[in-house]
């Protein structure tokens, strides 16, 4: 029960107090902190790898492009084609092997799609977005590079390092701080909505009030089909791990990429979703909790 209302507070301390975004500075440390305690735990191995990292890559990709074809061929404005491109396109959130093993699934399996999907996706935007946007993606995907390689590699070098120095006692490190993520998490969450507020806020102005409830409305079926299919590539052994894989997105980066171009409206597509991501994985995180306790009851009894 504490864990669910502190969510929720999180969530609506942001919402409510657009002022935190002004804390946005403290999130790549945040995800560093988050990252090294997940990097500690897992195991890079060769059968880390699995064919289904490469399904949810192929996934991400294609359903951005089918969307923002489907939109235009069916008549929709291009702002909108491309608002849904840029929420699809987006990788995989650095929080996502957290929430991952808060939820009980393999981090080892999370850690590898998250960096696959970081890689790949980074290498795809400089040649899909000239054809989304008519402009060249190339001159700010210097920045975006160190951007993504500081929340990504810098954990990962902390953790090699730890584990030289901690030998196997830094695995059993990393179990006894995996608590402190989901607090960690917590932060990032009204940090996160603060940001959106203060985005949605900003553009209110701009755009008709109907424009910014279609991006809402599309947001929502996105995130809908999104972790519906990751959990359909997962089917069976990996149903959370490609659920999340998929449908938690690293929003800040495309939402940054998409405004570097000169596309603020495609920029709201991100920065919208991450209402609905964050929203699934706190009910997520409420029943799993109920469950495992459930389960330690009947155990007890």
């Amino acid at each position: 029960m504490f864990r669910t209302v502190m969510l929720i507070s999180c969530f609506a301390l942001g919402w409510f107090c657009p002022k935190l975004a002004i804390l946005r500075p403290l999130m790549p440390w945040l995800l560093v902190y988050m990252l090294t305690i997940v990097f500690l735990r897992m195991e890079l191995t060769p059968r880390a790898v699995s064919w289904r990292h490469g399904l949810v890559l192929v996934a991400n990709v294609g359903t951005a492009f089918a969307l923002w074809g489907s939109l235009l061929y069916f008549g929709a404005p291009e702002r909108f084609a491309q608002a849904a491109f840029f929420t699809a396109i987006t990788p995989t959130a650095t929080a996502a092997p957290v929430i991952v093993n808060l939820l009980g699934g393999s981090i080892t399996f999370a850690s590898m799609g998250f960096l696959f999907g970081a890689v790949i996706i980074s290498a795809v935007l400089p040649m899909a977005i000239p054809l989304i946007l008519h402009r060249s993606a190339w001159s700010v995907m210097p920045m975006i590079g160190c951007r993504v390689g500081f929340v990504t590699l810098l954990p990962l070098l902390a953790a090699v390092i730890l584990r030289r120095v901690f030998g196997a006692r830094a695995r059993s490190i990393g179990k006894r701080l995996t608590a402190s993520t989901l607090y960690t998490w917590m932060a990032l969450v009204a940090i996160i909505a603060a940001s959106a507020s203060e985005t949605l806020a900003a553009h209110a102005t701009e755009y008709p009030r109907s424009d910014i409830f279609w991006v809402l409305f599309m947001d929502l079926l996105i995130c809908i089909f999104l972790f519906a299919l990751g959990a359909l590539i997962g089917w069976p052994n990996h149903t959370r791990e490609c659920s999340q894989l998929l449908g938690q997105k690293n929003t800040s980066y495309t939402t940054y990429l998409a405004f570097a171009c000169g596309a603020p409206f495609a920029a709201l597509g991100p920065a919208f979703y991450v209402f609905f991501h964050n929203a699934w994985n706190g009910i997520q995180l409420i029943f799993h909790r109920d469950n495992a306790t459930d389960t330690s009851t009947v155990h007890k009894q």
